[in-house]
């Protein structure tokens, strides 16, 4: 991320194509070596371990879609359809940036040893979407309707790893409409 060798960078960008594709269990150190040019012993000049190596590519993917989920609040064209633009962007995301698909990969099947590290990194991703969404809305609708959200982000997510498609769309409209509904209402929900 920061200062980065050239061959630390190249290690680093087959490393997450690799680890998006396959996951931590199945990832071969030996595989990323052949894809990056170089044996897996000059991996360990740069990367204590698999661990290490697999952190990296993490919170890389963690900071590139902090600042995708950033531009796409600040683009979005009005506060009435708060957090429509991320959602409505999130099936094409998936299916160009090999970062969202490990970062999803990643919080809903960690590794086992880096459930810890991975569960505070993936909250702290999921707390800023959700002070993004809360900064469009009125005073009254912040708390029910931001937790309200983020379950339907929940919902995306898991539609865009077990079934993409035609699922998420119908899904992805449910949630506009929803959404779109309780912005325009103006009667405040106690929950």
């Amino acid at each position: 991320m920061s200062n980065r060798s050239p061959s630390v960078e190249r290690i680093c960008a087959a490393a997450v194509i690799h680890f998006a594709e396959r996951g931590y269990d199945a990832a071969s150190l030996n595989d990323i070596a052949v894809a990056v040019g170089i044996r897996k012993a000059s991996l360990y000049a740069h990367f204590v371990n698999k661990d290490a190596l697999f952190m990296e590519v993490f919170n890389e993917a963690l900071q590139l879609e902090r600042n995708y989920m950033s531009q796409c609040f600040a683009d979005e064209p009005s506060d009435a359809q708060a957090g429509s633009y991320y959602c409505a962007s999130l099936a094409q995301r998936y299916q160009t940036s090999e970062y969202l698909r490990l970062l999803l990969r990643t919080a809903y099947f960690p590794p086992t040893g880096l459930q810890p590290a991975i569960s505070l990194g993936f909250e702290a991703y999921l707390e800023e979407l959700q002070s993004f969404f809360i900064r469009k809305l009125p005073k009254k609708q912040q708390n029910w309707l931001s937790e309200a959200y983020l379950a339907m982000v929940d919902s995306l997510h898991i539609e865009l790893i077990y079934a993409g498609g035609k699922s998420f769309e119908k899904r992805l409209k449910a949630m506009q409409k929803l959404l779109s509904q309780a912005l325009a209402s103006q009667a405040v929900i106690a929950i």
